[in-house]
């Protein structure tokens, strides 16, 4: 049996199950790891990353975008703690990817060597990152490679996708081991996990007697590459569509029975058919606070009087938050495939079109966008997020990519920026995380091919994790970035303002020592890095910038300097979210606790 050394085994397995990009930072603890590819360089790609969030986050956004794992690649100590954000935010969302760390070599374990996590266990970083990873792995041998390595994406590509961790130690990098390369493919299920045939035309039977069905997306529909399935049922039933952070893109936004999102920043369309629903059909969603305007009942949901039929991959998910009247175990394009086989058994499809319930989502629909219509045409300045959003939307093409992150971009983008296909709109929806956006970006662009990729974020996150621009340049990717720039943690300091009191703001606007405001110089830095960057205050001139900037070679940022005084700076909720009031605040506290309701 040929030899090999465990770095070998390892690069030989990953492009033999079809990994193309490894997103990586070099240190003392995966050097023998990384030196294995240089021999397989035209089959596989090390991408350098400037921190391991950033690389984390790539490996993230690369599978977002294009459904295709990769691995993000560190060194031990802190070149494996920094990538605990990035793999929190890709378990939250269900999102795969492989992190490949550098360990203590085995016959040193437990001394305290260099960057050691020795207390209370000998080399103990899995065990940090155990509740954010579907498993871990920490072989001890060469030859445990092959098999840990199947496991590892055996757990992926299985039910609820996420990430997983490979901690090998420096000395299995480097030995040789017996290897005989064999298709991977026989140490994994195929197929897709079906739904319970009786309650799947249970569910078709409550759902066709609705009068008022209407359909939640959650991320699952994406993960599944449901949607040609979803809008059939949708259509079937004529059901308005609704969809979660992670949902957004199931559904195309200008499809006739689109209802824009729902929960405590959803929209007006959203949230008034979810709370006056009969019947609701939930696939591949967990029913989060935002969503659901955190629980209180019938600002956007009124379950139980609504009877909810649930499909999810997760058991666990069915019936979590609210009771459910059909909960289905299942992958949603199988289960969604056979629940539109049953609805068809059942007879002809309604004239949605002509009927009052359509009639009344129009003009919900018109109400939202008549809602929106001041902060979307304005030509105030500093420019407000909602105009902005409205002169990118126009250059950015119908299939192109926005990637968010948190705050005020992410979450108008939510409910204002309209998507219109599935991987692309990426956003870190369950933990929301600030810096999550250019690294995204640049792993998705990495994968997108001829699709162009847009970064919407804000001056906050930029300034987390803006230094992986230079991924881009050395790559040459042609990513476009834009920056809100509003000089601070603006989402933060409108919630201070609006729940504590105008004079309860604290760290959230910048000021210099004496007081003046503080904006960083994006442009300046951008260009220090090797972009192509220009600021742009008016917002007539921004669709104009986006389109020379996806005609530009490399990557391009665009400085757009926004609106950070409140009325110009609010955004649009038309639900409720808890966010609690301090006890000592009085008046504000009472008019908190009484809106809360308990």
């Amino acid at each position: 049996m040929p030899q090999y050394s465990g770095g070998q085994i390892v690069v030989d397995f990953l492009i033999r199950e079809g990994v193309e990009k490894v997103f990586a930072i070099p240190g003392h603890g995966n050097t023998a790891l990384l030196d294995a590819f240089v021999d397989r360089a035209d089959e596989i790609e090390v991408v350098p990353a400037m921190h391991e969030q950033g690389a984390a986050h790539m490996a993230d956004g690369y599978y977002r975008a294009t459904g295709k794992i990769a691995v993000c690649c560190t060194s031990i100590g802190p070149g494996a703690t920094n990538t605990l954000t990035g793999l929190t935010t890709a378990f939250a969302d269900s999102q795969p990817f492989l992190l490949i760390t550098g360990a203590v070599h085995t016959y040193m374990r437990n001394r305290g060597v260099l960057q050691e996590i020795d207390r209370p266990h000998g080399h103990n970083f899995p065990r940090m990152a155990e509740p954010v990873v579907k498993r871990w792995w920490q072989p001890s041998r060469v030859d445990q490679l092959p098999t840990v390595l199947a496991q590892a994406f055996n757990t992926m590509y299985e039910g609820r996708r996420g990430p997983v961790l490979l901690d090998i130690p420096q000395d299995l990098q480097a030995e040789y081991g017996e290897y005989a390369p064999e298709d991977t493919r026989r140490r994994r299920a195929h197929g897709r996990a079906g739904g319970d045939p009786e309650r799947i035309a249970e569910a078709a039977r409550l759902l066709a007697g609705a009068k008022r069905p209407v359909i939640l997306a959650g991320g699952g529909v994406i993960a599944s590459e449901a949607s040609e399935e979803l809008v059939a049922v949708a259509e079937r039933l004529g059901a308005p569509v609704t969809h979660t952070f992670m949902g957004k893109g199931a559904f195309p936004a200008d499809h006739d029975l689109y209802a824009w999102p729902c929960g405590d920043l959803g929209s007006i369309p959203g949230n008034g058919v979810t709370r006056s629903a009969d019947v609701i059909l939930a696939v591949g969603c967990r029913f989060s606070d935002r969503v659901t305007s955190s629980y209180k009942p019938g600002v956007t949901f009124s379950i139980p009087d609504t009877q909810l039929v649930q499909i999810d991959i997760d058991g666990f998910e069915i019936g979590r938050n609210y009771p459910a009247e059909v909960g289905i175990v299942g992958d949603a394009k199988s289960c969604l495939g056979s629940l539109l086989g049953e609805l068809t058994e059942l007879g002809e499809n309604p004239d949605w079109r002509s009927s009052a319930y359509f009639a009344e989502l129009r003009d919900l629909k018109a109400r939202w966008e008549e809602h929106l219509r001041p902060m979307r045409t304005t030509d105030h300045l500093p420019m407000t997020n909602s105009r902005a959003m409205v002169e990118i939307r126009k250059a950015l093409p119908r299939e192109g990519v926005l990637v968010t992150d948190s705050s005020n971009p992410a979450n108008q983008a939510f409910n204002e920026f309209p998507v219109y296909g599935p991987r692309t709109n990426i956003v870190a929806g369950g933990m929301s995380g600030i810096g999550f956006g250019l690294p995204a970006a640049v792993g998705a662009q990495t994968g997108a091919g001829d699709r162009p990729v847009l970064a919407m974020v804000g001056d906050g996150s930029f300034l987390q994790t803006g230094t992986e621009l230079a991924t881009a340049v050395m790559l040459d990717l042609p990513l476009v970035v834009v920056v809100l720039n509003n000089g601070g943690w603006e989402a933060i300091k409108d919630l201070q303002i609006s729940l504590f009191g105008p004079d309860r703001q604290i760290v959230s606007g910048w000021t210099t020592k004496d007081g003046k405001p503080y904006f960083a110089d994006i442009t300046e830095f951008a260009r220090s890095l090797g972009c192509t960057a220009e600021r742009v205050e008016d917002p007539a001139k921004l669709a104009d910038a986006v389109r020379r900037a996806f005609e530009t070679s490399g990557p391009v940022v665009i400085e757009v300097m926004s609106a950070h005084e409140l009325p110009w700076t609010e955004m649009h909720p038309t639900g409720w979210w808890d966010i609690t009031v301090p006890a000592y605040l009085g008046d504000a506290r009472d008019a908190y606790v009484n809106h809360r309701g308990f």
